[in-house]
């Protein structure tokens, strides 16, 4: 018997402490600015990578958007990146969401093509291929974001991905670093 009233006794505490947390950081948030926009880098295997921007039109939706082009004469490479994100718990410093990303990766490259013949000490038969390497990575999981500064926020998200076109499957990871505004 006792030992269930300190069970009890302890369930009970503990459950008023983390109500009275949640209610200071409530009201933390309600104080806090919202800032819709959000500029900055992204790079992973579903979110895709480059220069980021994200839009959050209110406490719970946002769209993130990250792209990288890449030409010279002999590479064409572009990454571009379509996420959705749902907020779960919002603190004054971080939350804790819920994300499903897109990422279209292409890449297109001049092969060359040689033989090299030892006895004549020659490279022979010189040819140039293009390849093009195009696909689509799928993913969805969980992130947090550590605001550091008032405006300065780290997201690190992990999930399950689909890879190359929905052909494999693995955990995934995406990162982003955003100055809100």
């Amino acid at each position: 018997m006792k030992q269930i009233f300190i069970a009890v006794t302890f369930f009970v505490l503990l459950s008023c402490s983390a109500v009275q947390i949640w209610a200071q950081d409530k009201e933390a948030t309600i104080s806090t600015p919202f800032y819709k926009h959000a500029l900055g880098v992204g790079a992973g295997f579903c979110t895709g990578y480059g220069l980021s921007y994200r839009f959050t039109p209110n406490d719970k939706i946002g769209f993130q958007v990250n792209f990288a082009p890449y030409k010279t004469n002999t590479v064409d490479r572009y990454s571009s990146g379509l996420t959705f994100t749902y907020n779960l718990i919002q603190h004054t410093s971080s939350r804790l969401f819920i994300y499903q990303a897109n990422h279209f990766y292409y890449n297109s490259y001049v092969n060359i093509i040689s033989t090299y013949d030892p006895l004549t000490n020659q490279t022979k038969d010189v040819k140039e291929e293009r390849v093009t390497d195009k696909y689509f990575n799928n993913g969805v999981g969980f992130g947090i974001e550590i605001t550091f500064v008032k405006r300065v926020g780290l997201n690190i998200m992990t999930g399950y991905a689909f890879y190359r076109n929905f052909k494999d499957i693995n955990i995934t990871g995406e990162t982003a670093l955003y100055y809100k505004f």
